[in-house]
């Protein structure tokens, strides 16, 4: 029996959200203290429920921010909730991680410059901190969320905060883009969903002062949702960022652990290059250059995944 089991709600259609106590009682009955059971989120189009046995609570607390759970998984190793939504699994964070960091990356032809924004658990600075970057800032607005993942989830960051480039910084991600102009070559919001304190990075205003923070070639790459809400999510927040940029695409990943029928999406967004150009042959030259021997362990991401992941079906496209 797989322990993530898929819940599908009874009655198709937008509508208010039930307790998940009352629909877990419609399809199946769990022991709350022996399943983790996913909060929806209100608005999206999934009608189900995610369930993960849990063998081993590990941590249970609240930051002034948000909702916090660490616990063990048979198959998914640990995972991190916050506010009920998963937000990793150590089966597979390294797909998302690689992603959303090396795609923007190595899509720009010399990054000196590196920014994240969110991600207080770590996993996109251990990639950046692979490339030889001059600076690394890492903005968190929750300071105990970093401490909690650096006890708990270690395998996450995997000694990058101690990484003699990197410039954490605990404050709001959208007051501290306001301070540069024309500074960052890579920007990655690595946010939490469009809910609660994230809410903020999905808006124009923010879009507009991160572009002023990129440079004349800069590139931004956004967390965003499941690619089976991109009507109802990913093309408007696309439409946004086109706007400013002259290219913008979606970037599909794979995501087993997430309630979105695996088929995850970022949105690539670039000021100069022109993202759907690049050849794996040139992406593979800067991954050698850049990474060397080091490029061995990258679990995930290649070239060729690389281009492939902006490669969209006929019915998710931009041009519509």
């Amino acid at each position: 029996m797989n322990c993530s089991i898929s819940i599908l709600r009874s009655r198709i259609g937008f509508g208010i959200i039930k307790s998940k106590e009352k629909e877990m009682k419609d399809h199946v009955s769990l022991n709350k203290k022996e399943w983790f059971i996913e909060t929806p989120l209100p608005g999206s189009r999934r009608y189900k429920l995610d369930a993960f046995q849990i063998e081993k609570n590990i941590f249970r607390g609240k930051t002034p921010f948000q909702d916090v759970h660490v616990f063990e998984s048979k198959g998914f190793g640990r995972v991190l909730s916050l506010d009920g939504i998963i937000q990793f699994t150590q089966s597979d964070e390294f797909i998302y991680h690689e992603v959303i960091a090396h795609v923007p990356l190595f899509s720009h032809p010399n990054p000196k410059r590196f920014l994240v924004i969110g991600g207080g658990d770590g996993g996109v600075l251990r990639e950046a901190t692979r490339h030889p970057l001059k600076e690394i800032y890492h903005v968190e607005l929750d300071r105990e969320i970093v401490e909690i993942c650096r006890k708990y989830l270690p395998s996450l960051s995997r000694g990058a905060f101690k990484d003699k480039r990197v410039k954490l910084c605990f404050e709001d991600g959208m007051n501290f883009v306001k301070q540069y102009k024309d500074y960052f070559d890579v920007i990655v919001v690595d946010s939490t969903d469009p809910v609660g304190p994230g809410k903020v990075l999905f808006e124009m205003g923010f879009y507009r002062d991160l572009f002023a923070a990129l440079r004349k070639d800069g590139i931004a790459i956004f967390q965003m949702g499941a690619l089976l809400d991109f009507s109802l999510l990913v093309k408007p927040y696309a439409k946004k960022l086109q706007k400013l940029y002259p290219f913008v695409n979606p970037v599909r990943l794979p995501m087993a652990s997430y309630s979105c029928g695996c088929e995850y999406s970022f949105l690539l967004a670039s000021k100069k290059v022109d993202l759907r150009a690049l050849k794996p042959s040139l992406v593979s030259k800067r991954l050698n250059s850049r990474l060397g021997k080091n490029a061995g362990q990258l679990l995930y991401y290649t070239p060729e995944l690389h281009c492939a992941s902006l490669v969209m079906p006929k019915m998710w496209t931009l041009d519509k």
